[in-house]
């Protein structure tokens, strides 16, 4: 077990261990169909960056409850999103089209509820791993009814002790001969 947040500090000593999800987020479009945005985290000093998935309503990763994708080398993260009426918005990923541009791992999301939200992410290396945040219920919670306090152990956030199950890992270094997927 250990801290989702802790994967940002981490290298991967699971990439020899951890088999391959039933769909690989960094090579198959739309297999973070469904899944919900949590939040995303970027240390500018290391230029590593994190995104946080919800899981338990995804169309596609159904094994685990929660996915953390890692970005090293980051060369551009960009967001842009309308304005909500609520506090607290589940933004669904629609569309995901990862790719390898030029060596570097790549990924669009757009997201729902319309208008929607869109996230590009451009880095030199990527990993994705699904895992549990136990204590969680089946369905996530309406966050309509809810403020960030009151959320609590409802969702998994950077602080939370999570159990890797699966991994993929992208090394632009090896890029077109055989960098994307797991090793």
């Amino acid at each position: 077990m250990m801290r989702i947040g802790d994967l940002l500090l981490r290298d991967y000593e699971l990439r020899q261990h951890t088999p391959m999800p039933e769909m690989d987020p960094l090579t198959e479009a739309g297999a973070l169909q469904e899944a919900q945005l949590l939040g995303v985290k970027f240390d500018v000093l290391s230029g590593v960056a994190g995104l946080l998935f919800e899981l338990r309503v995804a169309l596609q990763l159904r094994e685990t409850n929660t996915g953390v994708l890692i970005a090293h080398g980051v060369r551009e993260m960009t967001w842009s999103g309308p304005s909500r009426d609520t506090p607290l918005t589940a933004w669904t990923v629609a569309g995901c089209e990862p790719q390898s541009i030029d060596g570097l791992f790549a990924l669009q999301l757009g997201m729902w509820p319309a208008p929607g939200a869109q996230l590009s992410l451009k880095a030199e290396s990527a990993a994705f791993f699904t895992g549990d945040v136990l204590g969680l219920t089946e369905a996530p919670p309406n966050y309509a009814n809810h403020d960030r306090a009151t959320l609590g152990s409802e969702v998994a956030d950077w602080d939370s002790f999570f159990e890797p199950i699966s991994a993929v890992f992208f090394d632009g270094a090896s890029a077109g001969r055989g960098g994307l997927g797991s090793e």
